[in-house]
């Protein structure tokens, strides 16, 4: 299966100009109801990227808030009963707007709670992008994966395939984050090379990239970019940063602070 891998810098440049002209005139508030584990560094990357961010996890609140939001996170990292229903209501409200949601199905397979809670959340509301690592794709994609906690063990050659099925059943676009990153939307599919090592000696680097990935779905709109576009835009400069970050620091914590500064400088 061929995908798209020779786009060039020049045309990423131009489409992170379209969305950089509209992160800075609108502020895009980008509602999480994420991790607790990386709840502080996805709100400061989304700042750093010049979007707003709120955390709103109560169920009391997650639908009235995610009326004010450009893009809404749910993340499944901590998820629980109380924050699967907060979830539930705030897409309701965001599929009622039209408001893009980002969903990350952290550790899905891990335990059945989690596997169900990702199931309900994708047959309940319309996700317009998913995020996950290649066993949690390939999980939701209906195929065979092991998933020890939150990172997927094994390689799988059908990756490509299983992101581009999960998009089409969903008619959703797919981030599949490896080596190689994938995106893929309908029929299209797209690579991206770039990032380093570091990156997953940091946790939280996949939460952040969820983020990242909210506040340009929500600029694409404004910015006249369809979904897929920005979200390549989205994987090549979160990458971009790492490899700066790591051009500088070459140890993880020290790493984790010169990225954060790496994505305020793109901002």
């Amino acid at each position: 299966m061929s995908a798209e891998n020779n786009k060039t810098a020049a045309e990423f440049s131009q489409n992170w100009k379209l969305i950089k002209k509209t992160i800075n005139s609108e502020k895009p508030l980008i509602h999480h109801i994420t991790n607790n584990v990386t709840v502080n560094d996805c709100a400061n990357l989304t700042l750093n990227w010049g979007a707003l961010p709120v955390m709103a996890p109560a169920a009391e609140e997650s639908a009235q808030m995610v009326e004010n939001a450009s893009a809404l996170v749910l993340n499944l990292g901590t998820i629980s009963s109380a924050q699967l229903e907060s979830m539930l209501q705030a897409g309701r409200r965001a599929n009622q707007l039209e408001i893009p949601i980002v969903l990350d199905p952290v550790g899905v397979g891990a335990t059945k709670f989690r596997t169900e809670a990702a199931q309900q959340i994708l047959s309940e509301l319309k996700i317009d992008l998913i995020k996950g690592n290649k066993g949690e794709i390939s999980l939701l994609a209906g195929k065979t994966a092991e998933v020890k906690g939150v990172e997927s063990i094994g390689e799988y050659e059908e990756i490509a395939e299983n992101a581009l099925l999960l998009a089409q059943r969903l008619d959703t676009a797919v981030v599949v984050s490896s080596e190689t990153d994938l995106i893929a939307e309908g029929s299209q599919l797209a690579e991206i090379n770039r990032g380093h090592p570091l990156m997953g000696k940091v946790v939280g680097t996949g939460c952040m990239l969820g983020s990242t990935l909210a506040v340009f779905a929500a600029a694409a709109k404004k910015s006249g970019l369809s979904l897929f576009e920005a979200a390549k835009t989205a994987v090549y400069y979160y990458s971009l940063a790492g490899e700066k970050a790591a051009a500088k620091e070459n140890t993880p914590a020290r790493f984790k602070i010169e990225f954060m500064d790496q994505i305020y400088l793109l901002g």
